[in-house]
């Protein structure tokens, strides 16, 4: 199912959040009263709370046209356990192996580590090839627990031997050739 396949895209993301969390608590046996926006509170859940995109800390990345390229997202989990969250990265809002089927563009394996006590959750997004479209996409990492989630979009600035090339660049070169 891509987000694409409802009409009003801020319902699509709720409602494939809604489906997330419920899963996830279905999973885990967790119960409703560790989501907030429902008004209900768990006395036990003051430990917990939503996840943290601390990676990428921009909202671009430099990459060369035609290189290779690894973007990767981190997050706090909010969570002491693997189990509670999920992380995933999507382009122009849609599930990445939808948009990139021949595999250019893949999503890498979960990774999780403990950092002075807290737990991290990191995704990497890879790039066999950086080709003129990916510096016209949003890349959104979303990272989701029971108690809420965190979304962050990247895009690209294409990279030169020598330097950054603006859009009035990019538009001149393509003229010229």
């Amino acid at each position: 199912m891509t987000i694409k396949t409802f009409r009003n895209r801020q319902t699509g993301q709720e409602a494939l959040c809604s489906m997330v969390m419920s899963f996830l608590m279905l999973l885990n046996g967790l119960v409703s009263a560790y989501i907030l926006r429902d008004g209900v509170e768990d006395r036990g859940s003051d430990a917990y709370g939503p996840p943290k995109i601390i990676a990428p800390t921009g909202t671009t990345v430099n990459a060369e046209l035609g290189k290779s390229l690894k973007l990767t997202c981190k997050a706090i989990t909010g969570y002491p356990d693997k189990f509670s969250t999920i992380i995933y990265w999507l382009a122009n809002q849609e599930f990445i192996e939808d948009v990139f089927e021949n595999s250019r563009v893949k999503e890498g394996q979960e990774i999780f580590v403990t950092e002075n006590g807290k737990t991290l959750i990191q995704k990497y997004l890879e790039f066999t090839e950086v080709r003129p479209g990916d510096f016209k996409t949003n890349f959104t990492c979303a990272v989701l627990n029971p108690t809420g989630s965190s979304v962050k979009t990247i895009t690209l600035a294409e990279m030169q031997v020598g330097g950054l090339i603006t859009s009035k660049q990019r538009g001149r070169r393509s003229k010229v050739q």
